[in-house]
């Protein structure tokens, strides 16, 4: 838009200038984008995945999962662990949680925090106490360098599409516990977990 038609928003805005100086080039700021919209699908399937488990239909009720918590509806998930059979089946529950647990931690991390400038990193830091305050909630960061952020969203893509299919009633349980999914799983839980810690730093190793 030509300078001399801009609207007040744009010319008060200035969008552009404010990503430039917080380091939002176009790679970051797409993978921070699949990030947040993966967790929004997650949290949508996760809840059908509930209720299926639950075995309920819930047209014309409020179902317990309504207005809970995404820490309280991983809890509801895996309380079905000991109701399965299959202990392939419990270990994708078990697995998909803890996974999700470190996963839903850089989330928020990445969505409530804010940003500052390492060297060329952009790190997104959650609860700081910068003025001597205290808080309730702990504080967390997420150094948004690109090996790292390549992984946290190819990690919540395995978390969607594993949800999905234990959303689907068309889909056998079973049938989504393959070896392959699993290993997956077990590779996003280490990594997601690792990254979400506050003991880890990018500094020591790069995936």
């Amino acid at each position: 838009m030509s300078d001399k038609f801009q609207s007040p928003v744009h010319a008060v805005g200035k969008a552009d200038e404010i990503d430039l100086a917080l380091g939002l080039d176009m790679r970051t700021s797409a993978q921070i984008a699949s990030i947040i919209i993966f967790s929004g699908n997650i949290e949508f399937h996760l809840e059908r995945a509930i209720w299926r488990l639950d075995g309920i239909d819930p047209k014309g009720k409020r179902p317990r999962t309504d207005a809970k918590p995404i820490v309280v509806m991983f809890d509801m998930l895996e309380c079905h662990v000991s109701g399965c059979k299959s202990s392939d089946v419990q270990a994708l529950i078990t697995t998909w949680c803890a996974a999700a647990r470190g996963g839903f931690t850089i989330r928020n991390n990445i969505a409530h925090g804010v940003t500052s400038n390492i060297g060329d990193t952009l790190v997104l830091m959650r609860n700081p106490e910068w003025q001597g305050e205290t808080r309730k909630r702990s504080f967390g960061d997420i150094w948004c360098d690109e090996n790292t952020m390549d992984l946290i969203r190819q990690f919540f893509a395995v978390l969607l599409r594993t949800i999905i299919g234990f959303s689907s009633p068309e889909k056998k349980l079973a049938q989504v516990a393959t070896p392959e999914v699993l290993r997956a799983l077990r590779e996003a839980r280490s990594i997601l977990g690792e990254f979400a810690s506050q003991d880890y730093n990018p500094s020591f190793e790069k995936y």
